[in-house]
């Protein structure tokens, strides 16, 4: 039988090279795990997890994927993996799980199977497609109807790309789709009549990918699909009996995002829109009657609300009980031709009905805010439905580049509902000697940050970096009002290419332009915080403006912090502390990405220094050489710059 540590040296000469420090004691940790068992395979008792912090350039995807698919080869069981991000999905199925099948198919005697599997909405709906505007008695397909905008072009383009494709997959495309676009080729999971009563189901995008995926060794997946099948109920994963969750340190929020329920005008609207040819002349007014009510009720209010106001609950409850209605006058004939427009109004109205209970019934639990005319909900913690959902039948392998807070897992243990479970944590560190290559230095000398944004101050010290530095420089800032400020003033100050992100931008472009143009500075928010891998001379400087902390007037983190000072702990040390913190990591983590990258982490903010959870701060990104000297750092780039190695 071959062991972990035979095929991680395989995958690693696959590569062209040997397994990196750390990378084998984390898969031997991993595959330790992965033998544990639990409900899902017939056993006993509770099933062990394992939580991972592997830093930059451990190579964690290996120390993971190896033992994953010894496990699902072994053992006739499947994986499941599920990431935050595309681009690492993207990775792990164009690159990593290639040399692993490749590295273990003369070990194992068989080629490694994997998958993609994705929510419904990011295929292209075959029905859709094929219906034209006339036949749509909503506004969706209005956009294509119009080439000559520059929305209406884009349509067009997409129209024209999915009626070749091949997978249906929305990523394929290969350039950002406006949702609006999008959402005129694609349905929900309410809205599709299933592949059994579709005229196009033998066809189906969607259904295909998921009978793929259903017979893979190992199937890769994004953290929302977890809600769906763990939290929600909803079987939309194959049968497995192992999870390996990675960017770890994103799940509790994106299961929040995956769990939030939006309700507006508009919304109701497009339901009433898309119900008019199956219901009453007069339900149709009703229900418009409910939208405009409700858009009013919600008309001038901002912000958390903790108790419904009688206006607001009259609207709600009447946007509930007309949608109810609503629904059951639509019949259940089965017109071939009108089958799915029926199940799309079918669909808009149930969610307007089961969102408008869910905010009329919202407990102490559940966070409820207005904002922009669009009524919000979304659970105070996840802790508690993660325990109860993921961690209780199989082995969950959790791992991150930033699992810790302050050199600890206590904060993203309890985050994720651990607490009360059998968990193993390992540290395994990186192969990059930080103190030696890199510098963290904090502007002691600086003004603290205040509500009137990144001071002048600041900005004078972000020129004289950038130009000493030569340009090379992420400068990552934590709101977009810093980011106009801090790019319109370095164009002026400094004489390399500064490239700015903009509200809606795509990030992979700048971030190519960045490494591919030497001297030139990005300027960005939280988007490139994590994620952007640029090694070599290209980034020698890595700028934060200020200590992330999370915005006071955000509803979901003061509903928390509230709630931790309510039973007498400190909402800010629990809450904001450890949130900035891995932020912090996230972000410091851009600068050292190879053994020989050299450079500069600096913080415009003197309480990174001063402040009583500075300490525990710092001691969550790299271990960096730590200095307040800003003649030292300055020195250090420029001969950077010119090519010796800074003192650190």
């Amino acid at each position: 039988m071959t062991t972990v540590e035979e095929a991680l040296a395989a995958a690693a000469t696959e590569l062209g090279g040997e397994p990196r420090a750390g990378q084998l004691d984390m898969a031997r940790a991993v595959a330790e795990a992965m033998a544990t068992g639990g409900a899902a395979r017939g056993g006993e008792g509770p099933p062990q997890h394992l939580l991972v912090q592997a830093g930059t350039g451990t190579g964690k995807s290996l120390a993971y994927l190896t033992p994953a698919a010894l496990h699902a080869t072994s053992t006739g069981g499947s994986v499941v993996i599920a990431t935050a991000t595309l681009a690492l999905q993207r990775q792990l199925v164009e690159r990593d799980l290639p040399v692993v099948s490749r590295a273990l198919e003369p070990l194992v005697g068989r080629p490694l199977t994997f998958a993609v599997l994705k929510g419904r909405h990011n295929y292209v709906c075959l029905e859709r497609l094929h219906r034209t505007e006339a036949d749509e008695p909503d506004d969706d397909q209005a956009i294509f109807a119009a080439p000559r905008t520059e929305l209406g072009r884009q349509a067009t383009r997409v129209r024209a790309w999915a009626l070749e494709t091949e997978t249906g997959d929305r990523d394929e495309f290969g350039e950002p789709i406006d949702a609006r676009v999008w959402r005129g080729l694609s349905v929900s999971r309410r809205e599709c009549v299933g592949e059994s009563r579709c005229s196009f189901g033998a066809e189906c995008f969607t259904a295909r990918r998921r009978e793929i995926a259903m017979q893979a060794d190992i199937v890769v997946t994004n953290h929302a699909m977890l809600a769906i099948h763990f939290v929600e109920g909803i079987p939309v994963l194959p049968e497995h009996d192992v999870l390996v969750v990675d960017e770890a340190h994103e799940l509790a929020d994106r299961v929040t995002q995956a769990l939030t329920l939006d309700l507006s005008a508009r919304s109701i609207e497009v339901a009433a829109q898309r119900a008019r040819g199956f219901i009453t002349p007069e339900m149709h007014d009703e229900l418009t009657e409910a939208a405009e009510g409700l858009g009013l009720a919600l008309e001038g209010v901002n912000g958390r609300i903790t108790t419904m106001g009688r206006d607001l609950t009259l609207a709600l409850t009447r946007v509930r009980d007309t949608a109810r209605t609503a629904v059951s006058q639509i019949t259940g004939d089965d017109d071939i031709d009108t089958v799915a427009a029926r199940q799309r109004a079918k669909g808009a109205l149930d969610e307007a009905f089961d969102a408008a209970g869910r905010f009329l019934t919202a407990t102490s639990s559940d966070v409820v805010w207005i904002a922009d005319g669009e009524a919000h909900l979304a659970p105070l913690h996840v802790a508690g439905l993660l325990a109860n959902g993921v961690f209780t039948e199989r082995p969950v392998v959790l791992t991150s580049a930033t699992l810790t807070v302050g050199g600890g897992f206590e904060a993203i243990t309890a985050a994720l509902g651990l607490t009360d479970a059998v968990v193993e944590t390992l540290d395994v560190g990186s192969p990059f000697d930080y103190a030696k290559q890199g510098i963290l230095y904090v502007a002691r000398h600086l003004p603290p940050p205040g509500r009137d944004g990144i001071p002048e101050e600041a900005l004078d010290e972000v020129g004289d970096l950038v130009e000493a530095a030569g340009g090379r420089t992420l400068v990552l800032c934590s709101s977009w009002r810093a980011v106009e400020r801090v790019g319109d003033y370095l164009r002026v100050r400094t004489k390399g290419e500064v490239l700015v992100q903009r509200r809606g931008d795509t990030v992979s472009p700048l971030v190519e332009r960045f490494a591919r143009e030497q001297g030139t500075t990005l300027v960005g928010t939280l988007s490139l915080w994590q994620g952007v891998d640029v090694p070599g001379d290209t980034c020698s400087l890595v700028v934060i403006d200020r200590i992330p902390f999370p915005r006071p007037d955000d509803p979901l983190t003061a509903a928390r912090q509230d709630a931790v000072d309510a039973a007498g702990g400190s909402g800010f040390a629990q809450v904001s502390v450890p949130r900035a913190g891995l932020l912090l990591a996230q972000g410091s983590g851009r600068l050292i990405r190879d053994t020989q990258d050299r450079g500069v982490v600096a913080v415009l903010d003197p309480r990174l220094a001063t402040a009583n959870y500075a300490r525990a701060l710092r001691a969550s990104m790299p271990p960096l050489w730590f200095t307040t000297d800003r003649e030292a750092v300055l020195g250090a780039l420029a001969r950077l710059r010119e090519g010796t190695t800074p003192d650190a």
